[in-house]
């Protein structure tokens, strides 16, 4: 089994990273290798990890989140796997998988649609659509971007819809130590939003603290990315605003523990789903995102685990979010069930099992 994308946790901790880290951790009867490009590096570099090999290929730089490699065809070829699995949007190793043999079976995995690069998006659909049509299996991670993206959509015969999984076990607020969760509580009582990310364009943490004056609570965005000098210079004006930087799993736990509200103000179709949204859920927060038209209003149930708010809409995001913060009970409530539907619908068991069927059904075919 061959993993293709761009980065891998623990380097970078997005959602992707995660959602592949945790396919390789929960298959242990599967040797799942993984290609990345090497951040910072020009040279390749390899080595061997109990869930398999992790290749990351030299590239000489970045545009636009893209990393400039041709390195992916060869190593490819070299590990010779018996399923393909590529991770959209990735230019660079899409073009690779076009150039091997057309019987390694392939599952690619539509994350996102590409937004940003608009002006760019004509000439790179024509890569879009032969990669779909290329693979073997299609898979969605939600009924929202199966229903509303054009790529997704053309291949529906062939998309299996995923939802995306949380390790329910690490994300468990019982297992965090009293300790960490005091060291991170406001002294002076007053309750906590977190958000957590990347920190890029698509998230809308510099709408969220542009509205942190109006949020009856301290604000702490935990992730790091390319917009972190920006966004702290940003957030110089605001004393109820916190940026914590790049963070490890551990300390992202216990942030989220500390937490009472958790919130998603992305802005646009980049984002496909909000894997923290799930994430937070687990660990019994009640959550407050917006509807950017894809998966993201899959991650709650609106008025039961949390509040699906517009995007553009900035007076029901605050209100929202300080209902929530204003009514204790309301918050017990709606954090209660957000953790059991979390592992009705969303614990990575069953994410594993569906995934591992399809490179079953495809290897021994």
């Amino acid at each position: 089994m061959l993993h293709v994308y761009k980065d891998i946790h623990p380097e970078v901790p997005g959602g992707i990273e995660r959602h592949i880290d945790d396919l390789r951790r929960h298959m242990p009867e599967v040797v799942s290798d993984v290609l990345i490009a090497a951040r910072g590096c020009r040279a390749t570099r390899s080595r061997s990890l109990p869930a398999g090999r992790e290749v990351a290929v030299w590239q000489v730089g970045r545009v636009l989140s893209t990393p400039l490699t041709g390195g992916y065809p060869r190593w490819i070829r070299r590990l010779k796997p018996d399923v393909l699995h590529l991770h959209m949007p990735n230019p660079p190793a899409e073009l690779s998988v076009l150039t091997v043999p057309g019987d390694l079976p392939l599952v690619v995995s539509y994350h996102a649609d590409v937004v940003r690069q608009a002006k760019l998006l004509r000439a790179y659909s024509v890569l879009i659509r032969r990669v779909l049509d290329r693979a073997d299996v299609v898979i969605s991670g939600s009924q929202s971007l199966l229903r509303t993206s054009a790529f997704v959509k053309r291949v529906a015969d062939k998309t299996v819809v995923i939802p995306y999984g949380v390790d329910m076990g690490q994300f468990d607020r019982s297992k965090v130590a009293p300790e960490e969760i005091l060291a991170l509580t406001c002294p002076e009582g007053r309750r906590t939003v977190v958000a957590v990310g990347r920190l890029v364009h698509y998230k809308g943490f510099d709408r969220l603290i542009d509205l942190a004056g109006r949020i009856d609570g301290r604000l702490i965005i935990v992730g790091g990315g390319p917009l972190e000098a920006s966004l702290r210079e940003r957030a110089a004006g605001h004393p109820n605003v916190s940026l914590t930087g790049p963070v490890s799993d551990r300390a992202l736990r216990a942030h989220l523990a500390a937490a009472d509200v958790f919130v998603l103000p992305s802005v646009n179709r980049a984002e496909s789903f909000g894997i923290a949204t799930i994430e937070a859920q687990a660990m019994g927060l009640a959550a407050v995102v917006t509807d950017v038209g894809t998966g993201t209003v899959e991650a709650v149930e609106d008025g039961v685990t949390g509040y699906v708010v517009p995007s553009a809409h900035d007076e029901a995001l605050v209100g929202r979010i300080n209902l929530l913060l204003g009514d204790d009970e309301l918050r017990s409530k709606m954090g209660d069930a957000a953790r059991r539907r979390v592992v009705e619908r969303f614990d990575v068991h069953q994410s594993v099992s569906s995934h591992l069927r399809i490179y079953r059904s495809l290897a021994l075919r």
